[in-house]
């Protein structure tokens, strides 16, 4: 068990490298650099929550949880085996689940204790793991991330994709806390800002014992900063393990009359949609047809609710658009009618007799919508590149030419034709999707057999 203030555990500590500072030392230095920043958060986030209502939104939940952020952790009442995992918000919490499940049924009982950074992924959290503790994870200030360790005792550590915070890390390698790091991955940016200050970094990541990641990409850049090859392995992305492969469509009589999908027109789909996409891939589909490329659109607003609205300005760009809900048993679309999905719950259908995908959500900073759903399917997806919301999902399909992201409608467009043209192209795009879903699929068992090791010690009957 790991070392704590009180004597309790096996009393095993790491050694300190060579010329590393004291622990106090640290916590001093990364203290002082936050309260410098702290200084100058109100300013800034007066000013983003004045002009941005999201910010003031995200602002004024942070403030409503500040004591469980900042307040004293309720120790733990258990003696027993402790793992500690972390994930930032909702994607993370829901990627780990089928890790925590493994890890239950591999540690006679353990207590799994789950951390968030959000507010959305702390109501996630809560209803996903029903009867687990469920904490924010602590402010990097060293009192709170010692008080923290103090009251949750836990034996290892697992962090859900990233999250290096020095104070934790530093303090858990004192206390002789292993450290895993599981669905990782290192972003381009976040290399070229951690390879700027190389001396700390190769500490910092020094007290992670295994990092599973998601891509070779990431292995090669976990590398470049100083992470020896033979604590990195290439598991896969956990995210995928909760993404059903669907095979190859039954003929769907309903869609294909209902999408026209029978008179030979290619299919476009346009899924979860936000205000101004409807108008603009109404623009889009008129001047595709005005050039020649008949094809059949379909609409459907990530709110359903909003259909008045969206018909409305489809209609502006003059689309003439029939609602799915007003069709009726035996309707079909006329030649050249836009078909406005305004049901809930059947855009998987409709996803399945699609020729090619846009996903919304895209070309407005809303940050994407989920385009693994069209991408399981084989269906070849395009998407603006407001994707922030599935970085990790975006950058795998780009590393095999899985997906095409473009910077604006204009992108788009020119993506759709060039697909409408050139049909098989953009089938072969489709296919790179589906594969690289598949070989992901299973990188929750793969990371359950490299993280035994640790397990195993957790298990391992010790004085507690």
């Amino acid at each position: 068990m790991a070392q704590t203030p009180d004597g309790s555990g096996n009393g095993e500590r790491p050694a300190r490298r060579r010329g590393a500072l004291p622990l106090r030392v640290v916590h001093w230095s990364f203290d002082a650099l936050y309260a410098g920043l702290v200084s100058a958060m109100p300013l800034y986030a007066a000013g983003r929550a004045a002009g941005d209502p999201k910010a003031r939104s995200r602002w004024a939940a942070y403030a409503r949880d500040i004591s469980a952020r900042f307040g004293r952790r309720q120790a733990r009442t258990s003696n027993g085996p402790c793992v500690w995992v972390h994930g930032v918000s909702v994607g993370e919490v829901k990627a780990a689940a089928r890790l925590v499940t493994e890890i239950e049924r591999s540690v006679p009982g353990v207590e799994v204790v789950i951390s968030v950074t959000t507010d959305t992924g702390f109501r996630v959290a809560r209803k996903r793991y029903p009867g687990h503790r469920v904490e924010f994870y602590p402010p990097d200030l060293s009192w709170i991330v010692l008080d923290s360790l103090d009251a949750i005792r836990p034996d290892l550590m697992i962090l859900v994709e990233s999250e290096f915070w020095p104070n934790f890390l530093f303090a858990a390698r004192d206390r002789g806390i292993p450290v895993a790091l599981v669905n990782g991955k290192m972003s381009k940016r976040s290399a070229k800002r951690f390879g700027a200050l190389p001396a700390v970094t190769r500490r910092l990541l020094d007290c992670i014992e295994i990092l599973c990641v998601q891509l070779p990409l990431h292995e090669e850049r976990f590398r470049a900063l100083g992470v020896p090859a033979e604590r990195i392995h290439v598991t896969g992305n956990m995210k995928f393990d909760n993404i059903p492969i669907k095979q190859d469509q039954v003929r769907d009589d309903e869609f294909v009359r209902l999408l026209g999908a029978d008179d030979g027109l290619p299919i476009v789909v346009a899924g979860s949609t936000h205000p101004n996409e409807e108008r603009t891939l109404a623009r889009i589909s008129r001047r595709l047809t005005e050039s020649g490329m008949k094809h059949r659109l379909v609409v459907a607003p990530r709110h359903p609710a909003r259909a008045d609205t969206v018909e409305a300005d489809m209609r502006r760009e003059g689309g003439d658009v029939v609602r799915r809900s007003r069709m009726g048993a035996e309707g079909r679309p006329s030649d050249g009618q836009i078909v406005l999905l305004d049901t809930v719950g059947e855009l998987e259908r409709v996803y399945a007799r699609a020729d090619v995908v846009f996903v919304g959500g895209s070309l407005v900073r809303h940050g994407g919508q989920n385009m693994m759903e069209p991408a399981s399917l084989g269906k070849p997806v395009v998407v603006g590149r407001y994707v922030h919301n599935f970085r990790g999902e975006v950058e795998m399909l780009k590393h095999v030419d899985g997906i095409v992201v473009e910077r604006d409608a204009e992108g788009v467009e020119a993506t759709l034709r060039s697909w409408l043209a050139d049909p098989a192209s953009a089938s072969e795009i489709g296919h790179r999707a589906r594969d690289v879903i598949e070989r992901s699929k299973g990188a929750t068992s793969r990371t359950l057999e490299k993280l035994r090791p640790l397990l195993e010690r957790v298990a391992r009957p010790t004085a507690r």
